[in-house]
C-alpha cells in the first residue's frame, strides 16, 4: 500500500504553472478535483475537462485503437491539455499565447513525474 504525499503532488502541479500555463489540476473520473494549483484569480472548470476526456475516450479510443493519451483543445478563453494519469485525469489550462508545443511538453513531463505514485493507489 502506497501513501500519496499531498505536498509533493501540490509542488509538482505548481511547477507546471508558468510559460502561459495558469492552472494544473488532477481530477477523479467524475471530475472532482483531487489536487490543483491555480495562478491569479483564474477559475478553470474541472468537470468540463473531465467530460471532454470521457467523450474522447469512448469515441476516440475506438477510432484510434486505444492509444489516445492527450487531448489539446483550443477554446475561446485559452487552451486545455487533458489526459489520463493512472485512474485520474490531469488537466493543464493555458492562455491563448502559450505555445502548444510547450503545453504538450509540460503535460507529458508532469504526467510522467506523477504517474508512478498515482499508479500504486486505488481509488475508493
Amino acid at each position: 500500500m502506497s501513501i500519496l504525499k499531498p505536498l509533493a503532488l501540490q509542488k509538482a502541479l505548481d511547477q507546471a504553472n508558468s510559460g502561459g500555463v495558469y492552472a494544473s489540476m488532477l481530477l477523479n473520473q467524475s471530475g472532482s478535483p483531487i489536487a490543483q494549483a491555480v495562478l491569479d484569480n483564474e477559475r478553470p472548470t474541472a468537470s468540463i475537462a473531465a467530460h471532454i476526456w470521457k467523450l474522447n475516450i469512448t469515441s476516440g479510443d475506438s477510432i484510434r485503437g486505444g492509444n489516445l493519451e492527450t487531448v489539446i483543445i483550443e477554446c475561446d478563453q485559452g487552451k486545455v491539455a487533458v489526459g489520463a494519469v493512472a485512474q485520474y485525469i490531469l488537466c493543464l489550462y493555458a492562455k491563448h499565447n502559450a505555445e502548444t508545443g510547450l503545453l504538450t511538453t509540460k503535460f507529458s513531463t508532469l504526467r510522467d513525474h506523477i504517474l508512478p505514485p498515482l499508479s500504486s493507489i486505488t481509488e475508493s
